[in-house]
C-alpha cells in the first residue's frame, strides 16, 4: 500500500502531503511537492487512518525541525 497522497499531521498541525516516500531502514524519507525532504523514525508515526488518507505523527511540527 502506498502512502503517496497521504497528509500528514503533526500533534500540533499539518506538516504537508507525501509527493514521494523511500524506506530507508527505520527511516521513513517523506519528499514534500516543494521538494523538500524531511526523514522520519518509523516509530514517530502514531497511527495512518486510510479513510481519510492522514498520516499521524506522535510528534510535534517543533520536533521534527530539531531532527
Amino acid at each position: 500500500m502506498t502512502l503517496v497522497g497521504y497528509t500528514v499531521e503533526a500533534t500540533d498541525g499539518a506538516v504537508g502531503a507525501i509527493d514521494r516516500a523511500t524506506y530507508d531502514g527505520p527511516q521513513v524519507v517523506i519528499t514534500d511537492g516543494d521538494g523538500g525532504r524531511l526523514r522520519l523514525d518509523v516509530d514517530t508515526v502514531q497511527r495512518i487512518d486510510h479513510r481519510a488518507h492522514k498520516v499521524y505523527l506522535g510528534v510535534s511540527r517543533r520536533e521534527l525541525r530539531r531532527r
